[in-house]
């Protein structure tokens, strides 16, 4: 069956890019997500806080479409997307990463950067080389030197750091053109030099760009967002900006206290 796509409502028209009410979603008899609402203005950087098992990636899964709420309702940019799957979210504006890298190994960061275009322009592969594919070639190009990886265009992934890995991760949702941007802990794993150059690579986003970050690392969660939610038990039991969140006793108490200070 396929599905239809309008064109949603312009982002400078909407007051706000990510509407969530009453989301709930349940596994069985496990309700990871509970009541939960939310509004992301255009440009914002939101950061998502919580320990383990909060219901963080849960959230980020209905907002991308990889789940579908069990209640309430989703609207992006105007459009109410609460039952459209994952794959028709590209085409209104929406990219993300996700925990665990998603890279073709085999092949180059330009390759990676080039199939990425194809979510939002509904590009398909073809057998012969068009002015088009040239013209995506070059922008693939241009957005591996955004996310500073220019030096290593004609490189494989396999050949690539950890931390590149995860700058080439950025520079796939960056290729789409997302007017919505949802990273998934893009600090796992890194180093602490590796995790302040992808804090400075953030920082750097184009701040028209709406961006939605869960991230365990604290010290990068607080200095890139303007504004913090901290979740626990699948619901929200925190919000602020990050000085506020930082001096907040019940953050401390449950997220610090679970997570041991990290």
């Amino acid at each position: 069956m396929t599905t239809e796509v309008t064109t949603p409502t312009s982002i400078e028209a909407a007051d706000h890019v990510v509407r969530l009410r009453s989301i709930g979603v349940a596994f069985g008899g496990l309700r990871a997500l509970d009541g939960i609402d939310l509004d992301v203005a255009p440009g914002e950087r939101l950061a998502v806080l919580g320990p383990n098992g909060a219901g963080k990636t849960t959230l980020f899964n209905v907002i991308a479409g990889d789940i579908r709420p069990t209640t309430g309702s989703v609207v992006l940019c105007g459009r109410d997307c609460s039952h459209l799957p994952s794959h028709a979210r590209p085409a209104l504006g929406v990219a993300r990463t996700y925990q665990k890298t998603r890279l073709f190994s085999n092949l180059t960061v330009e390759d990676n950067l080039y199939l990425a275009q194809t979510g939002r322009q509904r590009r398909h592969l073809a057998l012969f080389v068009s002015e088009r594919d040239r013209s995506l070639r070059e922008r693939a190009r241009e957005v591996a030197h955004r996310v500073w990886l220019g030096p290593m265009v004609d490189a494989t992934v396999d050949g690539l750091s950890h931390g590149q890995r995860r700058q080439l991760e950025i520079g796939m949702a960056l290729a789409a053109e997302p007017d919505i941007m949802l990273l998934d802990e893009p600090a796992s794993g890194l180093s602490r030099g590796e995790r302040e150059r992808l804090s400075e690579l953030i920082e750097a986003l184009d701040p028209a760009i709406t961006l939605l970050l869960i991230e365990h690392d604290m010290d990068v969660a607080l200095r890139v967002a303007d504004r913090v939610v901290v979740m626990a038990d699948g619901i929200i039991i925190a919000r602020g900006n990050p000085d506020e969140i930082r001096s907040n006793t019940l953050v401390h108490e449950v997220y610090l206290g679970r997570e041991g200070g990290r």
